[in-house]
């Protein structure tokens, strides 16, 4: 692993901008990484699920159950804050639960 994968790795969790200027990024590596890849999938699934998150919060509010939209929230945050510390560490680890999830199905970042 070399620093500018690492680079890539870490900026892919800061927001869905962050994510597209990685992949760009991405496409300039050479050789690829496998750890700049493996993080690029991982962190498009917490950007989905913090996307969603935020919809459930929204409706959850609406239907006064406001608390429970906030647990579902911190949720998806705590899952984005351990694929930026692996990130950041330089580890293999996928988010827990769905991590494998997101390597099987996110196979259009090449």
């Amino acid at each position: 692993m070399n620093d500018q994968s690492k680079t890539v790795a870490i900026v892919s969790y800061i927001t869905i901008i962050g994510w597209i200027v990685a992949l760009i990024l991405r496409q300039n590596e050479s050789p690829k990484s496998e750890f700049s890849r493996f993080h690029l999938r991982q962190s498009i699934g917490v950007h989905l699920i913090l996307f969603a998150s935020s919809i459930i919060r929204f409706v959850l509010a609406f239907l006064y159950l406001g608390f429970i939209g906030n647990i579902v929230w911190i949720l998806g945050a705590i899952i984005w804050l351990i694929g930026l510390i692996n990130a950041i560490q330089g580890d293999f680890k996928g988010i827990p639960f769905i991590g494998d999830w997101f390597e099987e199905n996110f196979d259009f970042v090449k």
